[in-house]
């Protein structure tokens, strides 16, 4: 049987891991015939993480019963060296416990950063890749892990997830690719046990309070066929927040789009009618929720037009991403706008929180 020290439970535990794992899965297939042509078998790939749990020191640690946080390199054979070649990756992420308590045990696991895609689309000699068109590209990764303790330093990481590239449609073809893994490794502790005591967490949000954000984001994507123009698309956006714990909040929104590629989509006889700027306008409200992370936080954005000449992506859309708040009125933010599962374009942009 195992041995546990009682001391070391991950409740109080502190410090570093390295941790190797081994994936084996499938590129899940989008259901175009090009798309399927590709796919050949199987998908092995290996990761490297450096990973750290602080103590539990601040309010949103405890609030989160002290998730972990690491860095992540990550490598894949896609099995069809000719077409897809390989798949690698490198980004933060963080792992929130789904146990109750602190006792580490189930973990959801987010993470997002860059990829490098050695092989991509190319008209002449790679013109069935209709999924990577850049050799760099963004990187999601959404995973389950659970955590088996071998001893002090030593403990067995099990579980499978899904790892997302793709370029926004930054460059075309961006179907993007879809791993689905299984994965299992080892994580071995650096340096001697240590421990601390948890805070409790102390729930201060005043849940009356609304809180308003106003976007500027700008961004390009290119529409088909590949290799052709990228146009600028703008936007603006209002929320006003109601805090529903210093981990999330709910609110409503209005967001105002200007996208030159609307013009290019349509037909000869159409196109001149959306030159002009309120024909090219787009207009949607929308419903918006948001996970904060200390001063990061993910936005989940649904919305619809009420007002739009361009129907050719339907009239619902998708908004998610990473904002970060600096000091108390300024917002980076990075987010991915899309119709259904399909990527529109990256918005890059500042806000202001008033």
């Amino acid at each position: 049987m195992f041995q546990f020290n009682l001391k070391g439970q991950d409740s109080i535990r502190k410090g570093s891991w390295l941790t190797l794992n081994l994936h084996y899965g499938f590129i899940l297939p989008v259901y175009t015939s090009s798309m399927n042509i590709l796919i050949q078998g199987h998908v092995p790939g290996f990761e490297l993480d450096y990973m750290n749990k602080p103590a539990c020191e601040n309010n949103w640690l405890s609030a989160y019963h002290c998730p972990e946080t690491g860095v992540a390199f990550f490598s894949a054979y896609l099995n069809n060296p000719a077409q897809l070649g390989n798949e690698y990756g490198m980004y933060p992420y963080i792992n929130f416990h789904l146990n109750r308590g602190f006792k580490e045990r189930l973990y959801f696991r987010f993470g997002i950063g860059l990829a490098y895609m050695p092989v991509t689309f190319n008209r002449l000699d790679n013109h069935k890749n209709d999924v990577i068109g850049t050799h760099i590209d963004a990187i999601f990764n959404f995973r389950f892990n659970y955590h088996i303790y071998l001893s002090d330093k030593m403990r067995l990481e099990t579980g499978f997830g899904l790892t997302h590239c793709s370029n926004g449609a930054f460059k075309t073809p961006n179907l993007g690719i879809n791993l689905i893994t299984a994965n299992t490794g080892l994580s071995y502790y650096l340096g001697s046990p240590k421990y601390c005591p948890v805070r409790s967490y102390i729930d201060t949000t005043k849940t009356k309070k609304i809180e308003s954000d106003i976007f500027a984001t700008a961004g390009l994507s290119e529409i088909e066929p590949p290799d052709g123009r990228q146009y600028p698309n703008f936007t603006l956006s209002y929320i006003a927040f109601r805090k529903l714990s210093c981990k999330s909040k709910l609110g409503l929104g209005l967001d105002i789009f200007y996208n030159e590629a609307n013009i290019a989509r349509m037909d000869n006889d159409t196109a001149s009618l959306f030159k002009n700027n309120i024909n090219n306008t787009q207009i949607g409200l929308k419903a918006a929720y948001e996970i904060t992370i200390n001063k990061l936080s993910l936005p989940l954005e649904l919305g619809g037009y009420v007002y739009t000449k361009y129907t050719g992506n339907g009239v619902i859309y998708n908004r998610i991403g990473i904002r970060y708040y600096a000091g108390k009125h300024v917002i980076a933010n990075l987010t991915l706008l899309t119709h259904y599962i399909k990527a529109d374009f990256i918005e890059w942009g500042i806000g202001y929180k008033l």
